[in-house]
């Protein structure tokens, strides 16, 4: 494994455990900001939205470290995927005129992923890199 695979491999694994927690733990996952996830239909959508789209991410992530020519995109992707995250949460923070503690912590992670996953992106010949 090279210096450039760390960021998908980490930004896999993150999103691998989020999908992994949201599936079978789904009263758990979000409690963190006072969110209850009351009835079979609430944990549906945390299992789908906060389970099935990072299992979906943590494996392309994953699968970019396979080398070829998808690497770059699947990267480039996942960087505005991550960077799309922490965008609404600052867009959240101004409307609501603060962050909690939680939604900081997990701005700080999205946006160190998304640099990372665009720096991983760039080694791989995706966009922004030098030829």
């Amino acid at each position: 494994m090279t210096a450039s695979d760390v960021a998908p491999a980490l930004a896999g694994l993150f999103y691998l455990a989020l999908g992994l927690t949201a599936l079978f733990r789904p009263e758990s996952l979000l409690e963190g900001f006072r969110i209850r996830a009351e009835g079979r239909d609430a944990r549906n959508e945390i299992r789908s939205v906060y389970g099935g789209l990072p299992l979906a991410v943590g494996s392309l992530a994953v699968f970019s470290l396979s080398g070829g020519g998808h690497a770059a995109g699947i990267l480039f992707s996942l960087a505005v995927i991550s960077l799309g995250m922490a965008v609404g949460r600052i867009l959240s923070a101004v409307i609501d005129r603060g962050l909690g503690r939680l939604p900081a912590v997990f701005l700080g992670v999205e946006g160190l992923l998304a640099v990372a996953l665009a720096i991983g992106a760039a080694d791989a010949g995706g966009p922004g890199s030098v030829s």
